[in-house]
């Protein structure tokens, strides 16, 4: 079953969890559209999978920030394209 998209305002990003717990926000920020972050994860793992061989034992997923958070997150601050 494929999760819902979430329609509550704020800023979405896909999300990486590494298993010491840390999290980071990968791609984002989507304003207000969480079914457009969804649609990214996939994209972000395999991207994130070229840069680290150890990115396959991470868990991904998105997030939801309160504004006025509005950075960009890592692979858009690297200017990866999707």
């Amino acid at each position: 079953m494929s999760q819902q998209p979430d329609n509550a305002a704020g800023n979405y990003y896909v999300s990486v969890q590494r298993g010491d717990g840390q999290t980071r926000l990968l791609r984002g920020p989507f304003r207000d559209d969480h079914a457009v972050a969804l649609a990214a994860v996939s994209d972000a793992c395999s991207q994130a999978e070229r840069l680290g061989p150890k990115a396959v034992w991470y868990s991904y997923g998105t997030v939801r920030i309160a504004e006025p958070y509005a950075e960009p997150g890592i692979l858009d601050r690297l200017e990866i394209a999707p």
